[in-house]
């Protein structure tokens, strides 16, 4: 079976690509993207990843997922608006983001159906209370992933290593997991997509990180449901990163009397980026640096957590380590930042 989603996956990429490039379709307007002004290369990259990731959903998801596949169409389709400067504005996205997740959550049946803390689990049984936290944790984990797509390979890198925890817990017989060729077409099709990303060949955009985050927050919700050995607190912990650069940067904006619409470069990414680049002049290393970097930690954190993956203590604990470790990072390079300016 894997060999026939390399094949199916690669081939599609490969078309999806060269057609696109072709006809110049999608490519990247970095000049209306604040952030990526960045990370400016030479050479004109293809917003790819949307497409691609729908096509895969398309093929991997049986027919009976009919809705699903639609809701994943269409918030793509808010993402390439987005992408294209023709939705330019953050409130209308988070909007449409927000009933479009709505919909999703209700039709699709998919909560949260624990938090491992009696209090919160009888809260939980409340149906709006339930509803507006899943609600919430998509749309933060979708936006939160949008952030972080400013680097090369820092998103379609961070799922491939969510992801395989997933798997490596099948694959040693720790839980049943529901999905299985879905998730495999998904890391393959990452894989490939993230050989092309890392060397600035290609983008998410908006669309491929709103589709993306979507998909695997729904897969990943629903084997948390069907398998109770899993801690609620250890799939939080694989979505720590982008979750908390949301919500971090929502407050810090708000705490510093800056439009929440306004774009800024002021991300921790960036802000280390900016620092690798003062000492490696060449943006296109100290771009893919950065990103390795930051998956190189991931990786280690992830991988003590997939071995205590049914212990709510420790996931919390590591969860607390990564925020002191982002606010601890995010104080010094601001800091060196401002120095710098």
């Amino acid at each position: 079976m894997l060999e026939d989603i390399l094949i199916i996956s690669l081939s599609t990429f490969l078309i999806l690509f060269f057609v696109l490039k072709k006809f110049n379709i999608l490519v990247d307007k970095r000049e209306s993207s604040f952030h990526k002004k960045l990370v400016f290369f030479s050479g004109k990259p293809i917003l790819i990843g949307g497409i691609y990731i729908l096509v895969l959903i398309l093929i991997s998801f049986p027919k009976d997922f009919l809705f699903l596949k639609l809701i994943s169409f269409v918030i793509l389709l808010v993402g390439i608006l987005s992408d294209i400067d023709y939705l330019n504005s953050p409130l209308k996205r988070i909007i449409i983001q927000c009933f479009l997740v709505i919909f999703f959550v209700l039709i699709e049946n998919i909560f949260i159906r624990s938090l491992s803390i009696d209090f919160l689990d009888n809260l939980m049984k409340i149906n709006i209370i339930n509803l507006i936290l899943t609600i919430f944790c998509f749309l933060v984990l979708i936006n939160g992933t949008n952030f972080l797509d400013g680097l090369n390979g820092l998103v379609s890198g961070y799922y491939i290593i969510a992801i395989s925890c997933i798997l490596f817990l099948t694959d040693q017989d720790l839980i049943n997991l529901i999905y299985q060729k879905e998730i495999l077409y998904l890391l393959v099709g990452l894989i490939i997509f993230f050989i092309f990303n890392i060397f600035g060949l290609t983008f998410l955009g908006d669309g491929g990180a709103y589709i993306l985050a979507l998909i695997v927050g729904f897969i990943f919700i629903s084997n948390f449901n069907t398998n109770i050995s899993i801690s609620p607190y250890f799939i939080a912990l694989l979505f720590w990163y982008p979750a908390f650069e949301n919500l971090f940067s929502l407050s810090r904006r708000i705490l510093s009397k800056i439009k929440i619409s306004k774009p800024d470069n002021l991300h921790l990414h960036q802000l280390i980026y900016l620092k690798i680049k003062n000492k490696i002049t060449d943006n296109k290393l100290s771009n893919s640096l950065t990103s390795i970097l930051i998956l190189i930690y991931n990786l280690s954190i992830f991988i003590v957590a997939t071995k205590y993956y049914s212990s709510t203590k420790i996931l919390v604990n590591l969860i607390i380590f990564n925020l002191i470790v982002y606010s601890s990072l995010y104080y010094l390079f601001s800091k060196y930042s401002k120095q710098n300016k």
